[in-house]
Order: C-alpha cells, then sequence, then structure tokens
C-alpha cells in the first residue's frame, strides 16, 4: 500500500468521524462473517501484511506457523447489499520460503468512505517473526514483538508492548498524534514528528512507525 493512499485514508476518516480511529465511525454492523486461514513457514518468517481498514492484533502462536482470523463487517442497511459487500473484501497469503504477505483488500473506491464495510484481523505469528504492517485505517496493536516491527499506518492508533527490559532503536515519523511511552528516553510526538533514538544500553530489535493521523503507544508488559 502506498504513502499516498495511506495519506488519503487519514484524510478520509478526520474528514468523515472528526477523529482518527474506526472506533467513532458511525452505523452499526449490518452483516458479518469470519474466514480463518493458516501457512506453514519452515523457520522464522519475515510477514508482510497490507490491509485496507479495520483493527488488527498480532501475537505469538505456534512455531513454524501463521494463522490469520479474519472478520469481515458491513454497514449498509439493505441485508442483500451488507452481504454482497462482504464477498468483496478478501484475505490471501503469498509464501516464498520464509518470506510471507498477507494480502486484505476491500473494494477500491477509497472516496465513497470507510465506513461501510471493515475487516478485523488476528494474527498468530512464530515468536521472533519479522513484522512490516501496512494499514489504512484501523487500531494496531502488537504484543511482545522480538524482532523488527515497521508500521505505516494512515490513520488509527499503534499500540506496541514490549518486556520491560527490552532495548530497541525507535523511529518516528508522521502527522498529527502523540507518542505516549512507559520507556524512559521516548520524546514526546506531535505534528510532524520526526523521532530517531535509542532506548537501553543493547538495541535487540527496531521500530519504525510512519503514522499518517493516530497516537503510537509504548508500553511495558506487566
Amino acid at each position: 500500500m502506498s504513502r499516498i493512499r495511506l495519506l488519503l485514508v487519514a484524510l478520509l476518516i478526520v474528514g468523515l468521524a472528526g477523529c482518527t480511529t474506526l472506533d467513532a465511525l458511525s452505523g452499526e454492523v449490518t452483516a458479518e462473517s469470519q474466514e480463518t486461514q493458516s501457512v506453514i513457514v519452515p523457520g522464522v518468517p519475515t510477514l508482510v501484511v497490507d490491509h485496507f481498514a479495520g483493527n488488527v492484533t498480532i501475537r505469538d502462536g505456534e512455531a513454524d506457523r501463521i494463522t490469520a482470523n479474519l472478520t469481515r463487517q458491513s454497514r449498509l442497511d439493505n441485508a442483500a447489499e451488507a452481504e454482497a459487500q462482504l464477498e468483496l473484501i478478501t484475505m490471501t497469503f503469498t509464501q516464498t520460503g520464509t518470506d510471507v504477505t498477507l494480502s486484505i483488500k476491500g473494494r477500491d473506491d477509497v472516496s465513497q468512505g470507510l465506513d461501510a464495510a471493515t475487516a478485523d484481523l488476528e494474527l498468530l505469528v512464530p515468536p521472533g517473526t519479522t513484522l512490516d504492517v501496512n494499514q489504512g485505517a484501523g487500531n494496531l496493536t502488537i504484543e511482545r514483538p522480538s524482532s523488527d516491527v515497521t508500521v505505516n499506518l494512515g490513520a488509527g492508533n499503534a499500540t506496541v508492548t514490549l518486556p520491560a527490559e527490552a532495548s530497541f532503536n525507535l523511529s518516528v515519523s508522521g502527522g498529527v498524534g502523540n507518542v505516549n511511552s512507559e520507556f524512559e528516553g521516548v520524546p514526546d510526538g506531535g505534528i510532524a514528528t520526526d523521532i530517531d533514538t535509542t532506548i537501553g544500553s543493547n538495541p535487540t530489535q527496531t521500530l519504525t512507525f510512519n503514522v499518517g493521523a493516530g497516537d503510537i503507544n509504548i508500553n511495558k508488559a506487566p
């Protein structure tokens, strides 16, 4: 997903909902469907996630397997149209060895808004997976990643939870939002955020965020 598309989605969300997350989008869910897919990975994977809109949660699962649980949601008033819209949301894995891409696509016409259809995603990944997440809109939660994480998020809040003793390199860029960290030494965010810093004395991973509109939260695991 291109940065131009991410920016368009960010501007669209702000204009339609008056905020930066999908939680405040108008309309109740009128139709819903679920799908689960998984792939076997012979080792520790590098996973690219391309997702048009919806909340995403990523946590450790089984070794050698990536599992994706997708919940499609439509908010159209007409029942038949709502069901038909769900069928337009597709989930596809592609794989070359340990390099895996998960693509979740909705309708292409962003200009009509995102209040009709979204797709919430739960991802269970092998410990140590390198993550590259490209998300148009929605909240992103990543629990205890132990390798590098790259996030390109158009509109929404990104939350990463790390062990209390974690040491990492942090890079943040983007538009409107705050950087909230339970780790000492992380600067605050704001308009046109630009942060490049190291937390701890022996970094073992890099966290990179590019967020168009939203907050970044870096929490310590309890």
